[in-house]
């Protein structure tokens, strides 16, 4: 080799540790191949005739604009992951060049068009992964705002807090990764639970239920817990991930909530027992106020003027509704009770109250009419109560003509909706809700018998099944009351 090519290899080395070393410290495509063209240009100075050039990702670069009007080039191809993305090659005056270009510095073209190909393929992958970092940094602090996630070894020793475990628990992370969780132990739980928790994740199940932990000040909170293992090749766990969501006002709530039902129900039992040790009290002075009220009747009659006989017969019938009316508060008390639930034929229970009620549906004329009912579940002595006193109030409240009345049900996706309709003659609109209520009449007894308990019971029949209960009313045309019963 003469001096001159040694030179020329020379150049052609330092030309690319230049062009490594830019390519190890630049990270940007455009500022990287402004570096190269210059390097490049550096091999044919002082010549004027060559130019160098890229062409990648639409984009062209050069030194001298001017070379792009050049009607002679060779070029090599760039490649990423197997695919051509552009070209770096020479722009040159003589197409006598050619030979000597292609021979010389063909291997010093390919040279950078791969090493630029692999440093395009590293940055796509140092991209994804700072994408994918990006990322994983939005979720985690996505996580941080709302749940409290630790990783474990297959022991159970803590290896990973994020920000808000150390929030709930006011441990530090220096403090908790290299424990286990009987750190924030509260002493609630058996030696069970934790024996069937860790029974279930060992076997590589996913595990999920409320846990109560203590804090490092002493506090207890309480966390909905989902812990799920990673298994390895042969699906033994090797870590444990626990994602915990803070419960504690939820729980609180919760207990507060059943101390309220408990109360109530306590209170519940308390207000039934008494009504039914009123009522079941009340009937014997009752009972022996009205056998002297008839005695007195029986034997003093003849020697008492009408006027006292007419006192003796409205102190009896006195009686009589007093009696009732223990009766029906009696019943309504018994309302909630337990009772054994059975399937009842509505059918068939219609029938058994239409036969009771026989004698009042002939005197006065009334025609009584019903879909085909259905079979549900419920209380049956409650369920008669209930059809009896609606379409007793149907009888009842007739106007001058028969009384025409229709059982009718509607079956929806949970519930079946029955209704009672009459022709009688219906209720004023502000008396809708208030008819619901205890000893509520809007009509005295001269008009209608009753104690006002009656539509009371029916709602309270109803609530007990689950269901709901109303009435659309018309003034002088008619009412229908509607209730609903879950389905089987």
């Amino acid at each position: 080799m003469t001096e001159t090519k040694y030179q020329l290899e020379w150049r052609k080395l330092a030309c690319l540790y230049e062009i490594s070393h830019d390519m190890r410290t630049i990270d940007c495509i455009d500022e990287l191949c402004k570096k190269l063209i210059v390097h490049m240009k550096l091999i044919w100075l002082p010549s004027d005739q060559i130019f160098p050039f890229i062409d990648i990702d639409k984009k062209f670069f050069t030194l001298d604009k001017s070379s792009l009007a050049l009607e002679h080039k060779f070029s090599v191809s760039i490649k990423t992951n197997g695919k051509i993305c552009g070209y770096v090659g020479l722009y040159y005056k003589n197409h006598c060049f050619r030979h000597s270009l292609e021979n010389e510095y063909l291997n010093f073209i390919e040279n950078i068009a791969d090493d630029l190909g692999l440093w395009l393929e590293q940055k796509q992958l140092l991209d994804a992964k700072r994408m994918l970092l990006d990322e994983a940094r939005v979720f985690e602090n996505a996580f941080n705002k709302h749940a409290i996630i630790a990783i474990t070894d297959k022991f159970g020793i803590i290896k990973y807090v994020n920000e808000r475990f150390c929030i709930v628990s006011k441990y530090s992370p220096e403090e908790l990764i290299g424990q286990d969780h009987r750190i924030i132990n509260s002493g609630y739980h058996s030696k069970d639970f934790f024996f069937n928790l860790w029974n279930t994740i060992s076997k590589g199940d996913t595990w999920k239920g409320e846990i109560k932990n203590r804090a490092k000040d002493g506090t207890y909170y309480w966390v909905a817990t989902t812990i799920v293992p990673f298994l390895d090749d042969v699906g033994v766990p090797y870590q444990y991930v626990a994602i915990r969501t803070e419960v504690t006002e939820y729980k609180q709530l919760e207990q507060k909530m059943e101390k309220q039902v408990a109360e109530l129900a306590r209170s519940n039992d308390e207000l039934e027992q008494f009504a039914y040790v009123v009522t079941h009290d009340l009937q014997e002075p009752l009972r022996a106020i009205n056998s002297f009220i008839q005695l007195l009747k029986k034997y003093c009659h003849a020697q008492l003027d009408q006027r006292a006989n007419d006192l003796i017969s409205h102190a009896v019938a006195g009686t009589q509704r007093m009696q009732q009316l223990i009766d029906d508060l009696l019943t309504y008390a018994q309302v909630n009770a337990s009772q054994n639930v059975v399937e009842i034929d509505c059918e068939l229970l219609l029938g058994n109250v239409e036969a009771d009620l026989f004698v009042t549906i002939n005197e006065c004329s009334a025609i009584i009419t019903h879909d085909r009912l259905p079979v549900v579940k419920g209380i049956r002595f409650q369920f008669i109560q209930l059809f009896t006193n609606l379409i007793n109030n149907a009888l009842k409240f007739q106007r001058a003509q028969p009384p025409e009345i229709h059982i009718g049900v509607e079956e929806k996706q949970s519930e079946w909706v029955f209704s009672v309709s009459d022709n009688g003659i219906g209720i004023e609109k502000e008396y809708l809700e208030r008819i619901f209520r205890v000893f509520q009449r809007l009509h005295s007894r001269k008009d209608y018998a009753g104690t006002g308990i009656g539509l009371a019971i029916c709602k309270k029949v109803v609530e007990h099944h689950g269901g709901r209960v109303w009435v659309n009313s018309k003034p002088g045309v008619g009412s229908s009351f509607y209730f609903t019963i879950p389905k089987l």
